[in-house]
């Protein structure tokens, strides 16, 4: 009976060890993971890729006919994007010269600006902030996180469609704390004497975090200039709330 007791405890802590084992890995693999549901879906279960242009898609999340997605990303994301770089940048149909970004990529212009750790080095997960579905190895669409179709419609295009209110959202990895606030402005409008008449004002209230954060683009205040075009006057970025309960997600299925 004793033997039976140690052997039944034996086991029973051979299968606790092994959960607690599988659980650390998984925390060690992935340090964010995100849920959400995509209005208006109409594609079918799909992989989405995490990774940004000219790599090779690395699939980390899925989202099913329900429209319901999940997203988990990876820690260490800055190594996992300069290996996809190194490998892109090795190739002979290699096109351009893939590098890691710094905070100017995401955040210019810094004129102006209060940067706690300026040589922070950073990794944008998606592309244009957004995640392309995959079915069957194919492309077929792609989910954005942000406040309309319109808005996210003109942050991919702003030469073409005309600015309207609104918010993105995107998922950056920081290998350090840093921290960026201030305000800066840029001309939207000069006199033929290079006077400025109106400029367009941009806040800053960012700290990113060791590991993932999500940040906040938004576009607060439009107004038409002289020749009757729409521009942007007030914009800001933040790292500010729990933006996780808020984020709606929009697909664009591919032609």
């Amino acid at each position: 009976m004793i033997k039976y007791i140690y052997t039944s405890l034996l086991i029973a802590l051979l299968l606790f060890s092994n959960s607690c084992k599988e659980k650390a890995e998984t925390t060690l693999e992935y340090s964010n993971s995100i849920t959400g549901n995509v209005m208006d879906y109409d594609g079918n279960a799909a992989q989405l890729n995490i990774m940004g242009f000219f790599v090779d898609p690395l699939f980390k999340g899925e989202v099913n006919t329900n429209g319901v997605l999940k997203i988990n990303f990876p820690n260490q994301f800055i190594s996992t994007s300069q290996a996809a770089f190194d490998k892109y940048n090795s190739s002979g149909d290699a096109g351009y010269e893939l590098s890691a970004i710094g905070l100017e990529d995401v955040f210019s212009p810094l004129e102006n600006l209060t940067i706690s750790n300026p040589d922070a080095k950073i990794a944008l997960a998606g592309k244009y902030y957004g995640f392309e579905t995959y079915e069957n190895g194919n492309r077929t669409g792609r989910i954005f996180p942000g406040s309309s179709k319109e808005f996210i419609t003109y942050n991919m295009n702003p030469e073409k469609y005309d600015p309207v209110v609104g918010h993105f959202y995107m998922w950056l990895y920081s290998d350090s704390v840093t921290s960026i606030n201030g305000t800066n402005s840029s001309p939207v409008e000069v006199d033929e004497s290079g006077m400025v008449i109106k400029e367009s004002k941009r806040e800053y209230h960012v700290t990113l975090n060791e590991g993932w954060n999500i940040v906040k683009y938004s576009v607060s205040a439009i107004e038409k200039d002289s020749h009757g075009d729409l521009q942007v006057m007030k914009s800001a970025f933040t790292t500010e709330g729990n933006y996780k309960n808020e984020i709606n997600w929009h697909y664009f299925q591919l032609p």
